[in-house]
């Protein structure tokens, strides 16, 4: 980070305070001359978009607190100086003046003028104003003798400034905002030495511009950094025991993603470089997001086997909790041997006329692929509760390119003035459906089991949709299907 050089100009010095050695001559009040002021500028443009908003000039107009003492006198005289145009400072009045004779002076300087013996950053630092209000900066020189030359004085930062650049990424459209959490905002602040103490306060929240900065006092953050807002769900960002340091810069470019991975990542480094992908988190049961679409029922937002809602995912055979390689009568685990095409509801071995189980729930889940695989409460929905979905209340809108994935499926979405959950809505992939070997039909049409057995025992109950209707449906148990689960 650039460093602020200010200098403090005086072209003749004599008397600041009156002087205490005999020595020293006193000089007509005529004869003095004032101290005049001026800071350098650098090449730099205040923009927030730039991220460099103080990084080598102030604005024209802003105050900034000089107090000088006569070296060892720790008795300081205040004065306000404003900056002005090309790196000039324009003096009160009454302005100051350098002592008679050998007396040396202290100078400090810091900014915000208004700082006291406490200092907090703003809570809201999305504009200019609040964020340079937030901006400790002290600079000071000790022991200075008098001199006609200019007094250079290097401005530091007391706070530590992070820059976060955040894209939307696969699955997201925008950023909404952009918050620092669990900031302690307050310290202690000495006007004559600029030593700030420790931060303290209630953890806080700092809201940003995204491609802005924040500056926070020096501190450690252990756990959630970030909370980043998107037309999708909050990401956040989580950090182990970082240290930001007094005077240094952190840059933070992200990439959000909309996908599930259960837990947040910790991530323990920072760089100015490169990218970091973090993740949407939306409500979830045992890490697998859901909708609440009403009914009492939540819907998981994408397919057994995929990480986001446009992804196929895998293929089960009906009762079958794992997944195959073929799909056929030979490859079902529930007939037995001896059948013919004819014959085969005599041969099935579970979920037949002789048992009378028609549902997964008749057997605790235990052939429930959705239960088996995603635990806890997590199952395949039954006939009645895709007849539901299916009903009045619900829309069902063939959809391409879904969030520019390239992918064709049916935006399924609670209308209007019917509920809590009016405008939820879930996304079926047409992941198309798996019959010996092959897999058939992506893109152009969708299957999904339910968990209800067919009266003909060797089919069981499914949806079926294309880019022009949607309908229930009974076919063989073998075939593989896409599953959607669902919990209470």
């Amino acid at each position: 980070m650039k460093t602020r050089n200010f200098l403090f100009a005086a072209a003749a010095l004599t008397v600041l305070t009156a002087c205490s050695s005999d020595d020293q001559t006193a000089e007509p009040m005529e004869q003095r001359t004032p101290v005049t002021l001026e800071y350098t500028t650098l090449n730099a443009t205040e923009t927030r978009a730039a991220q460099n908003l103080n990084e080598g000039t102030f604005a024209t107009g802003e105050t900034v607190k000089v107090r000088i003492s006569n070296t060892g006198a720790n008795s300081w005289t205040d004065y306000d100086f404003t900056t002005a145009a090309e790196g000039a400072m324009n003096a009160p009045d009454p302005e100051p003046f350098y002592p008679a004779g050998a007396q040396n002076i202290d100078i400090v300087a810091y900014y915000p003028a208004t700082v006291g013996t406490s200092f907090t950053v703003q809570a809201d630092q999305t504009s200019d104003a609040n964020y340079k209000a937030s901006d400790l900066m002290f600079a000071s020189v000790t022991n200075q003798a008098k001199q006609t030359e200019a007094v250079n004085l290097a401005f530091t930062h007391k706070m530590a400034k992070i820059c976060v650049n955040v894209t939307a990424g696969t699955g997201l459209t925008s950023i909404t905002s952009v918050s620092i959490v669990n900031v302690k905002p307050t310290v202690t602040f000495d006007q004559a030495t600029g030593t700030v103490g420790e931060a303290s306060g209630d953890a806080t929240t700092i809201a940003m511009t995204n491609e802005g900065a924040a500056v926070i006092p020096a501190q450690t953050i252990d756990g959630e950094l970030l909370s980043i807002e998107t037309d999708n769900g909050t990401a956040t960002y989580t950090v182990s025991n970082k240290a930001f340091e007094s005077g240094k810069q952190y840059t933070l470019n992200i990439t959000v993603n909309l996908r599930n991975v259960g837990t947040t990542n910790v991530i323990t480094g920072w760089t100015s470089e490169g990218t970091v992908t973090v993740y949407a988190e939306r409500p979830n049961i045992n890490g697998h997001e859901y909708v609440d679409m009403g009914d009492g029922l939540k819907w998981a937002t994408y397919n057994m086997g995929a990480y986001n809602p446009w992804e196929y995912g895998d293929y089960y055979a009906w009762g079958v909790t794992t997944t195959q390689t073929d799909y056929y009568w030979d490859t079902y685990p529930f007939i037995q041997s001896g059948y013919t095409t004819n014959t085969a509801a005599d041969y099935i071995t579970k979920y037949n006329s002789s048992d009378g189980k028609t549902s997964f729930a008749d057997y605790s889940y235990a052939d429930d692929a959705a239960r088996q695989r995603w635990g806890s409460t997590w199952r395949i929905p039954t006939y009645e509760e895709w007849t539901t979905l299916r009903g009045s209340n619900y829309s069902w809108v063939w959809t391409t390119n879904y969030l520019g994935s390239g992918i064709n499926g049916m935006l399924v979405t609670r209308k209007a003035n019917t509920g809590p959950c009016s405008g939820n809505s879930i996304f079926l992939p047409a992941a198309g459906y798996r019959v010996f070997t092959n897999i058939r039909d992506t893109g152009s049409n969708g299957w999904y089991w339910s968990s209800s057995l067919y009266s003909s025992v060797t089919n069981a109950e499914s949806v079926y949709f294309n880019n022009s209707t949607k309908y229930d449906n009974e076919y063989p148990r073998y075939m593989g299907m896409s599953i959607r689960p669902v919990s209470e």
